[in-house]
């Protein structure tokens, strides 16, 4: 009786030992759980740039080759932006472009020749109204009730100032129109806060 005891208490402890084995060789479970997490996406806008400069011979219909004053050379697609006084080799271009891509595309383009002549518009009585624009930078106004006397395109839209009164220490009033139309005899400028006769006609 006393064997059988010892037997069945030797036999439990084999069973335990070899349990307890068999748990020791299982691989340990990891405490931490790294989750791998996709990083989402952040959308940059374009940078738009603004610059000058003469078109080259190298342009085409969707492509204006830019050749900058300071003598660099720029490809820039203008597919879907027409050219406000067209794409003409050797005249002066202002041009607000963005880097899309691998390209640069055109935002807006102004041909500042085409803008610099006289330009003139029907008032009535065999009367006209005139707007003159150089190549130096002045604005003159003819049988106009508003007086302009400097002119400048910033990206893409005409501004022009009026004349600083001679003692006057506040800066010149500053009028900017939409160049909606600019065309080898045409010009139409729009603005939403000065009553302004927009259509004229080329003039010289």
């Amino acid at each position: 009786m006393k064997r059988s005891s010892h037997l069945y208490i030797y036999i439990m402890c084999m069973m335990i030992c070899f349990l307890c084995g068999c748990k020791g060789k299982q691989k340990p479970e990891s405490d931490t759980t790294v989750t791998k997490v996709k990083p989402t996406p952040v959308e940059v806008t374009p940078k738009s740039v603004e610059t000058r400069g003469i078109i080259g011979e190298g342009s085409s219909m969707n492509v204006m080759q830019l050749i900058e004053y300071d003598g660099d050379t720029l490809d820039i697609v203008t597919a879907n932006q027409m050219v406000m006084g067209g794409l003409i080799v050797g005249d002066a271009v202002d041009v607000v472009y963005s880097l899309i891509g691998d390209n640069l595309v055109a935002q807006t383009a102004v041909n500042l020749t085409s803008l610099q002549h006289l330009w003139s518009q029907h008032v009535g009585g065999g009367e006209k109204k005139s707007l003159e624009i150089d190549d130096k930078g002045l604005a003159t106004t003819y049988n106009m009730s508003i007086q302009y006397d400097r002119w400048a395109v910033r990206n893409g839209l005409l501004m022009l100032s009026t004349p600083k009164k001679v003692g006057d220490e506040k800066p010149a009033n500053v009028d900017t129109f939409q160049i909606m139309m600019l065309t080898e005899d045409s010009l139409v400028l729009m603005s939403n806060s000065i009553a302004f006769s927009t259509a004229f006609y080329r003039d010289n």
